[in-house]
């Protein structure tokens, strides 16, 4: 007889099992019985809003119940993430979250009110997307080259927009000014679409914006699109070079989007979301108009998630430390 059953044949073992374990499988077992709040830390119109819509529809039809989307903005991203940690941990608000707020805000922020690796159970990776560098469609600039030379001839140097501090539009602009070596100055907005209104207005310079924004208006002729930070050509924009092509290689820094719950979330509930959110990603409706919006989708498992933020975390702690930005 092993240790382990020797030690439920103990009464009192017996009972602390029952009252410890059982309840949460029999909750695992009937999930989910009433409608999931998916909790989105950025203002609505950005990608996080495309993406939690067109997949929470599918998902909703696969659980039968409701997904509703609720926005938390602002704190740099940091209220949503909080406001998830402190819910229940049985499958019904979760978290849809980025680099940003789980990988990046943690070597930003020495006062995170979360711990990214703690606090949260991985669920799966939804998408990712790399970025356009685009510029007012008035601008002078017509390559990264001019863009650059522009900014050197100004006496007070170029502004950049971004969708929050320590998004993947604040650390590349930085990463151009470091590798340039000219004076951009970060002007921060909460969240993609005010951001890109300032660009189209021609009161922003430059602007770092995720590929799935940055196309249509490209495409409009609203804004110029000079370079992508994708390792190659993309084909919706065939004829942009990429940021390495441009002659700054070290500029590239993807954004990707995944789906959390509270640790403590019982291991089958995990495995359900897992399951459902990875359905909805291959269904030839819900793919294709992101995959039409330069969307990669990559769902994967709950242990990959987890791999990839404990990754990002000292990947973008390194960067952080070497340009010195800070939140506070």
């Amino acid at each position: 007889m092993n240790a382990a059953v020797r030690h439920l044949r103990h009464p009192l073992s017996a009972v602390l099992w029952v009252f410890l374990f059982v309840p949460a499988l029999v909750q695992a077992q009937g999930y989910p019985t009433r409608p999931i709040t998916l909790v989105l830390p950025f203002p609505p119109g950005g990608l996080a809003d495309l993406v939690a819509r067109r997949v929470s529809q599918k998902v909703s039809e696969d659980l039968k119940q409701a997904m509703i989307i609720e926005s938390k903005a602002g704190g740099g991203g940091t209220i949503g993430p909080a406001y998830v940690k402190g819910a229940a941990a049985d499958g019904y608000t979760l978290l849809m979250a980025n680099n940003s707020t789980q990988a990046i805000n943690v070597s930003l922020m020495p006062r995170l009110q979360y711990d990214p690796v703690r606090d949260f159970a991985p669920i799966t990776m939804l998408v990712s997307t790399s970025h356009v560098l685009v510029v007012p469609q008035g601008s002078p600039a017509k390559s990264v080259g001019s863009l650059i030379a522009l900014a050197k001839a100004s006496p007070q140097g170029l502004t950049y927009a971004s969708a929050g501090i320590g998004g993947g539009g604040h650390l590349l602009g930085e990463m151009l000014k470091t590798d340039a070596g000219i004076e951009l100055h970060h002007v921060p907005f909460k969240g993609a679409a005010p951001a890109m209104i300032e660009v189209l207005a021609g009161r922003i310079d430059l602007y770092f914006e995720a590929v799935a924004l940055a196309v249509p208006r490209v495409k409009e002729g609203r804004i110029r699109a000079l370079a992508t930070t994708a390792r190659k050509r993309l084909p919706l924009l065939p004829e942009v070079p990429t940021m390495a092509e441009a002659g700054f290689p070290n500029v590239q820094a993807d954004a990707w989007f995944a789906l959390f719950a509270p640790a403590g979330t019982p291991p089958a509930i995990i495995r359900r979301l897992n399951a459902s959110f990875g359905a909805a990603l291959r269904d030839p409706e819900v793919a294709r108009p992101l995959l039409e919006n330069g969307l990669e989708l990559i769902p994967g498992t709950p242990e990959k998630l987890g791999a990839t933020v404990s990754a990002d975390i000292s990947r973008y702690g390194k960067l952080i430390r070497a340009i010195g930005a800070t939140a506070e």
